[in-house]
């Protein structure tokens, strides 16, 4: 298929320059590019984004898990569970 990409001039030369680089040609350095992109495991998100997410005192599931889920959910879905 053929398609029609727009893009700045300066990332044009760039890209021909470096598929010059390579012995390939344009065409191919940019199907490269796609298929490096898609094939790229998803992002997964930004550590420093919820690394601050959190107050208090930490907490151990391991040892206080049950009650812990049990609280949330009250405060959820109010006392009256069961």
């Amino acid at each position: 298929m053929r398609t029609v990409i727009t893009m700045p001039d300066h990332i044009h030369a760039k890209a021909k320059q470096r598929a010059a680089e390579l012995g390939i040609s344009f065409a191919e350095f940019a199907r490269r590019l796609f298929e490096k992109e898609l094939d790229a495991p998803a992002p997964q998100g930004d550590i420093d984004a919820i690394c601050g997410m959190v107050s208090g005192t930490p907490i151990d599931m391991a040892h206080d898990g049950k009650q812990i889920i049990v609280e949330a959910a009250g405060r959820q879905f109010g006392d009256n569970l069961g």
